[in-house]
């Protein structure tokens, strides 16, 4: 169970794998240190202790877990709990680790449906411009035709929020 040598790793010293949780490094910590602590097991060798307390100073703390991972050049899998899902947050404690963007990700690829989002914003500017117009022109045909225009600029602000959800639906079944 407790591989001693200087050419264990951290994690096969404690018995792990690279992806395991910090609960499960620390339970197997605990259940080393049990078995090895020579006030529990006189006769354990002190260097067994030594290096398993080693082990639990660099795996116990992220960073430093970070750090060794990156040195031995193991990179643990990214582990998904259903508890970080639900409280929001991932491993390292920030909730709005998802929303961030990556540096490194390439650009996200737009379609022209994606369009769809400005035509409110359009309809808002077009209406506003010709309602201008028309009161320094004194046209009334055109305030009229602003007057018309605004409550279709209106209901395109519910509408293509609405378009955009039904499409993203319809794609992702």
């Amino acid at each position: 169970m407790l591989a001693v040598g200087k050419s264990a790793s951290h994690y096969e010293l404690l018995g792990v794998a690279p992806h395991a949780s910090h609960d499960e490094i620390r339970r197997a910590y605990r259940a080393l240190a049990q078995v090895h602590h020579p006030d529990t097991n006189p006769d354990a060798a002190a260097a067994s202790m030594v290096e398993i307390n080693a082990a639990w100073e660099v795996l116990g703390d992220p960073a430093r877990r970070r750090e060794y991972d990156w040195a031995i050049g193991t990179t643990p899998a990214p582990v998904f709990t259903r508890r970080a899902a639900e409280d929001g947050e991932d491993e390292d404690g920030d909730p709005l680790a998802h929303l961030r963007d990556d540096p490194d990700a390439p650009p996200a690829r737009r379609r022209p449906a994606d369009l769809l989002l400005f035509v409110p914003v359009m309809l808002l500017l077009g209406t506003l411009a010709t309602f201008a117009y028309a009161v320094m022109s004194e046209a009334s045909g055109l305030r009229t035709m602003a007057i018309l225009m605004a409550p279709v600029t209106a209901a395109s602000f519910i509408a293509a929020p609405l378009f955009m959800m039904l499409r993203a639906r319809s794609r992702d079944s």
